[in-house]
């Protein structure tokens, strides 16, 4: 559930805030892990965005971070190659969940 929250978080925010054009969502597993990466073409993160965020008291990503960081995940958001953003979320799949999609 964590991941699939996490991932609505995420697409919402391009929609609401990136102006992209372009939205790619991807899902793997690589062995014991879940892997989302969302990256849009958009107008990108500004230096210092998500610290002010979070001071006027917006917390949607950061409260994503501490859950997933709890669950022993990553969230990470860095410059696309070419503009936008690119989240990345890692985080572990329970044993019978990661057999049954291996």
């Amino acid at each position: 559930m964590l991941l699939f929250t996490t991932a609505r978080e995420l697409v919402t925010n391009v929609v609401k805030h990136a102006n992209a054009r372009r939205l790619d969502l991807r899902l793997s597993l690589r062995g014991d892990r879940a892997v989302l990466v969302v990256a849009d073409d958009g107008v990108g993160l500004a230096d210092g965005v998500l610290a002010t965020r979070l001071a006027e008291g917006h917390i949607g990503l950061e409260s994503y971070r501490v859950r997933l960081e709890a669950a022993d995940g990553h969230l990470s958001l860095v410059p696309g190659p070419t503009g936008g953003t690119v989240a990345t979320v890692d985080v572990p799949v329970e044993s019978p969940v990661a057999a049954a999609l291996a």
